[in-house]
C-alpha cells in the first residue's frame, strides 16, 4: 500500500494487529515501491528511496476481505 505522505505510512505501520475481517493484518516497512522495481537491485536513486519511505507491506489479510474494503480501512484512520 502506498501512501502519498511518509505520515501515512508511520500510521499504517502502527495498525498492525489490527484485526480486518477475521484476522490480525501484518504491516511491515516495504523494501521496494509499489512501482516495479528490478528485484535484483534495492532501491538506488533518491526517488525510489522516498517511494519506499511512503509504501508499506500488508499481509495476513483476510481472502474475503476485498481491495477497497482495505484500502478504505488504511485510508480511514491515516
Amino acid at each position: 500500500m502506498e501512501f502519498t505522505s511518509t505520515d501515512g505510512a508511520r500510521a499504517a505501520l502502527n495498525l498492525g494487529g489490527t484485526v480486518l475481517g477475521y484476522y490480525p493484518v501484518r504491516v511491515l516497512p516495504s523494501k521496494t515501491a509499489i512501482l516495479p522495481v528490478n528485484p535484483t537491485f534495492l532501491p538506488r536513486s533518491d526517488d525510489e528511496r522516498e517511494m519506499c519511505t511512503r509504501t508499506v507491506y500488508c499481509t495476513n489479510i483476510d481472502k474475503k476481505i476485498s481491495q477497497a474494503e482495505v484500502k478504505n480501512f488504511f485510508e480511514s484512520a491515516c
